[in-house]
């Protein structure tokens, strides 16, 4: 009885892993190719609609029908970089975030070279030595 079961399981399994090994891997590329490149035209053309960016653009005096014609004149590969730079680039806000990120950062850095004794900055502090 058990010696079947075992035949039974070794012959399920030989035959799941036998079909897993038919399978062929496909790229994402390959498969929507032409529709990430026809979304790449449309997210550019898009950025350059929204109401801020075509407000910075009015004020440089740049037609917005001039932006679609120039967009769709673009090769493929030049239109997928601009739509990977607007997804990745950060936003040009101001730079509060960082002054305050390196605010905090020496804090920190002073906090910890006062409880090393390296320093004696902050009086709430003892040191290690």
């Amino acid at each position: 009885m058990n010696i079947s079961k075992l035949i039974l399981s070794f012959i399920l399994s030989i035959t799941l892993l036998a079909q897993a090994s038919w399978a062929q891997m496909v790229s994402t590329e390959a498969l929507f190719k032409r529709s990430v490149i026809i979304s790449s035209k449309e997210k550019v053309i898009q950025f350059t609609a929204r109401e801020d960016v075509a407000k910075i653009l009015g004020q440089m005096d740049v037609d917005p029908k001039m932006i679609e014609a120039r967009i769709a004149s673009m090769t493929d590969e030049e239109v997928s970089e601009i739509a990977y730079q607007i997804e990745t680039l950060p936003a040009g806000g101001s730079a509060v975030g960082s002054v305050v990120g390196a605010a905090v950062f020496v804090f920190i850095v002073l906090l910890v070279t006062d409880i090393l004794g390296l320093t004696k900055v902050f009086d709430f502090t003892r040191s290690v030595r």
